[in-house]
């Protein structure tokens, strides 16, 4: 079984690889034997998430990417394949929040959370996919979230980018599983991470958001990393086309 879920010999770009979630994901995957490009727009964010991988004794790269460039992101995957070797596994993590009235939502807000969300997604799949044809096997994991299956007020453009996201990640998987392609989403729930530790330090939003997962705690960065080694497996090779919630059940009791 061991070998089933070992990434040796597969080269991984993280997107948002910064902090949270996008860190946990790439630190996990090259503890699996993976080389992994961290990319996102703080370089010393990625530098420092490179450099716990390699402190690990794994392979890793830095790499500056502003995810709302179609230019970047061509050029980014170009130097990760001059770098480590041709990508094979791709998690789209970067991603934007906002919270505001959607009366208040203006059009440039819409086209931020729209654009980084989703768009971004579709663009570093697009750039990625030749080079998987030609290897004739490959991962993708979109990384979503519980707020594209439940209404959250004041969220309407997070809500809307995340919801076509599954969408996205059905028909990538449908369109490239002939080729050896797989394409998954993972939707986590609250998670321990800079934003959400915010929002619990008020005890009473605490206790209600608490109260909303029947598991009555938040997951850790950590657990969404090791989820997605085995979406980067071998060991789903015939699992594509799914949404995966890592939420505490918190999506069943809504």
């Amino acid at each position: 079984m061991g070998d089933r879920f070992s990434l040796e010999g597969r080269v991984a770009l993280v997107t948002g690889a910064g902090r949270g979630i996008g860190r946990a994901i790439a630190v996990a995957l090259g503890a699996a034997g993976a080389a992994v490009a961290c990319a996102a727009r703080s370089r010393d964010q990625v530098d420092a998430a490179a450099a716990e991988i390699t402190g690990a004794g794994g392979r890793a790269r830095a790499l500056r990417l502003d995810v709302t460039s179609p230019e970047q992101i061509v050029t980014c995957v170009e130097e990760v394949a001059a770098a480590l070797g041709p990508v094979d596994v791709l998690v789209n993590n970067a991603g934007v929040t906002m919270e505001k009235k959607t009366t208040e939502v203006s059009d440039e807000d819409w086209d931020v959370v729209l654009g980084t969300n989703l768009t971004s997604m579709f663009r570093c799949a697009r750039a990625v996919a030749p080079g998987m044809m030609r290897l004739e096997r490959g991962k993708i994991i979109n990384i979503g979230s519980m707020y594209g299956i439940i209404g959250v007020p004041r969220y309407a453009a997070y809500c809307a980018s995340k919801a076509a996201v599954d969408g996205l990640t059905r028909s990538l998987a449908a369109e490239w599983a002939r080729h050896g392609i797989q394409v998954n989403c993972l939707a986590p729930g609250y998670m321990n991470t800079d934003i959400s530790r915010a929002a619990l330090a008020d005890e009473k939003t605490r206790a209600l958001l608490l109260s909303r997962i029947p598991a009555r705690r938040i997951g850790e960065p950590e657990e969404v990393g090791a989820l997605a080694v085995y979406l980067a497996s071998p060991a789903s090779d015939f699992m594509t086309g799914q949404t995966v919630y890592l939420d505490g059940g918190q999506t069943m009791a809504w």
